[in-house]
């Protein structure tokens, strides 16, 4: 059989049963970048094609055309498995959550949302108002933190903030964002990087924290929320 890989993920999916819709939102990609996977006009990434296979129950070369032989027949996949997944929206590449010194702020910046990626609903911890998202991460400071440079992480708004979490935070007069281990003392706030010798942290005094709130300027400092989800659970700060 000679096949092209658009052409083997459609075939097989069809056998598995499964919509195009469907096999999008369980490996957090838009239903038009499925299309143009199957239509052969761009071709997933190798961590893509990985998850393809094992969603689909194949070997990766199968789904290269390297084999005729899927080697893991299966005769359906149980889209039922995935109820506890949830899709959360992605955050546009131009939204980018820095792993350094900051970004420089978001402002200008669309918040618009793509794609969507699929994270366990049990990981992401309180559902309210302000619902969960996910946002790509740039840099290398969160490294130690299981947070590596582009990384997807999944962000809380609603969960709560304790010493030690990492956390999607904005601060000061310039709006940097950036993802940080937080802690709050008595008289200051600490964002922490993993990589304390190259990254050292930014200490934030409450009373400039208040000044600048009694000024008007309420983003001065603000948590975004808290880090849920990244590939794997981000680690405490020590």
């Amino acid at each position: 059989m000679n096949m092209s890989l658009g052409k083997r993920i459609k075939e097989i999916r069809i056998k598995r049963k499964i919509k195009q819709k469907e096999l999008a939102q369980i490996l957090g990609v838009s239903e038009n970048t499925m299309y143009r996977w199957e239509a052969g006009l761009n071709a997933p990434s190798d961590e893509d094609k990985g998850r393809l296979a094992k969603i689909l129950g194949v070997s990766i070369a199968y789904i290269m055309g390297e084999s005729d032989e899927p080697q893991r027949p299966q005769t359906n996949v149980d889209i039922s498995s995935v109820k506890d997944v949830v899709s959360i929206p992605l955050l546009d590449s131009t939204a980018i959550a820095c792993a350094g010194f900051g970004n420089g702020g978001m402002e200008g910046i669309i918040l618009e949302a793509t794609e969507s990626i699929m994270v366990p609903l049990e990981d992401l911890g309180y559902i309210g108002e302000h619902k969960p998202f996910a946002i790509r991460v740039e840099g290398d400071s969160m490294n130690e933190a299981g947070i590596s440079d582009g990384s997807r992480i999944a962000v809380n708004p609603e969960e709560e903030v304790y010493n030690g979490d990492s956390v999607l935070v904005k601060w000061g007069r310039r709006g940097d964002v950036a993802v940080k281990w937080y802690y709050n003392y008595e008289d200051r706030i600490e964002l922490r990087s993993s990589n304390p010798a190259k990254y050292p942290p930014i200490i934030l005094s409450k009373k400039d924290i208040d000044a600048e709130m009694e000024a008007g300027n309420h983003d001065y400092f603000h948590i975004c929320g808290k880090v849920m989800v990244v590939n794997m659970k981000p680690k405490k700060g020590i």
